[in-house]
């Protein structure tokens, strides 16, 4: 138990770091222009939607242990454990949904953080983001109680929080770039699959190495399950990645696309992204090919912390591409 406690208490704050740092220094926080220039709302508007997505991708995360730890009788204790967490992530979930509103609003707003209430409600009635940020605020709500209703019940199918969380983590992204492109069904087709694939393999990698990693036998059967649904992740996530970048680059910037892939700033963040998502891949290759063969109930101390050490790197890298996937948000293509 302490083990795994100092195993979270240690990878969590640093992801969460790291994708912050990476959605500031590729996005330098800069005022709009015409509205009064505030700190708060520069800065705290990038971390508060970096926030906002690593609770749900933690909740997420969370739905698809349930998935992975199905059929496994010497679950019981991790499945409770991930249920009680399910219920705080959910409720953070709203909260950071909530504040999300707040702080997009105060950007358009004179008033800055000081907006009245009238404000925020026509922000949240009105503007696609806005409504959207509701969306995943109440799939938040709904995560919550059927996490709390697993803990007494069995009712509930395993799929249906993955489903809740999915459905949350999806719903802001639609309303950016890819529903204003000239080509936006594809568009907007090729930012679910990208947002749904990288959220469940972050998420459920998350979730295995902090609840599943120090149980043994445990472990031993459900990172191969992982292992083939992140393999299906990652190819999911380069393909809708290409498709996107595409779109937004050939159709939206009125130059070739080679030019505009390296003559702008959006450009030069998917080329970034693109470089840590190679990455991903070799890590994923290695750990699955060289390190899982080995893995067994009896593995040596060492090779056990040689397994964490790379899943911890690899966790690192996907909290920087989370922040590049924020900062690419908020980066006009061209």
């Amino acid at each position: 138990m302490r083990d795994r406690a100092g195993r979270a208490a240690l990878l969590l704050p640093g992801m969460v770091v790291a994708a912050i740092a990476s959605v500031l220094v590729a996005t330098p926080p800069a005022a709009l222009p015409g509205l009064p220039d505030s700190d708060a709302v520069r800065i705290g508007l990038p971390v508060v939607r970096v926030l906002l997505d690593a609770v749900g991708i933690g909740a997420v995360g969370i739905g698809v242990l349930g998935w992975l730890l199905r059929g496994e009788r010497r679950a019981a204790a991790i499945t409770a454990t991930a249920q009680r967490a399910g219920v705080v992530l959910g409720a953070a979930w709203v909260l950071t949904a909530l504040a999300l509103i707040w702080w997009q609003a105060a950007e358009l707003s004179p008033n800055g953080l000081g907006l009245r209430i009238d404000e925020l409600a026509e922000y949240s009635a009105q503007v696609s983001s806005g409504r959207a940020l509701l969306v995943t605020a109440a799939c938040g709500l709904a995560f919550a109680v059927l996490s709390l209703v697993t803990t007494r019940s069995r009712t509930v199918p395993v799929e249906l929080p993955a489903v809740v969380g999915l459905l949350g983590v999806v719903a802001l992204p639609l309303t950016g770039h890819a529903a204003a492109s000239a080509g936006h069904t594809p568009a907007m087709l090729a930012t679910a699959v990208h947002v749904l694939a990288a959220t469940a393999w972050v998420g459920g990698l998350l979730s295995v190495f902090v609840l599943v990693a120090p149980h043994r036998a445990l472990l031993a059967s459900v990172l191969p399950k992982f292992s083939r649904l992140a393999a299906c992740c990652l190819a999911a996530v380069a393909v809708s990645g290409v498709v996107s970048a595409v779109v937004q680059l050939a159709v939206r910037v009125d130059r070739p696309l080679l030019d505009a892939l390296t003559g702008t700033g959006y450009g030069w963040l998917v080329i970034v992204k693109a470089v840590l998502l190679t990455g991903l891949g070799g890590i994923g290759a290695w750990l699955r090919f060289r390190l899982l063969p080995g893995l067994s109930p009896g593995a040596s101390a060492r090779s056990r912390l040689v397994l964490a050490g790379w899943i911890t790197a690899e966790l690192l890298v996907m909290a920087l591409a989370v922040g590049l996937g924020a900062a690419l948000g908020r980066v006009a293509p061209g």
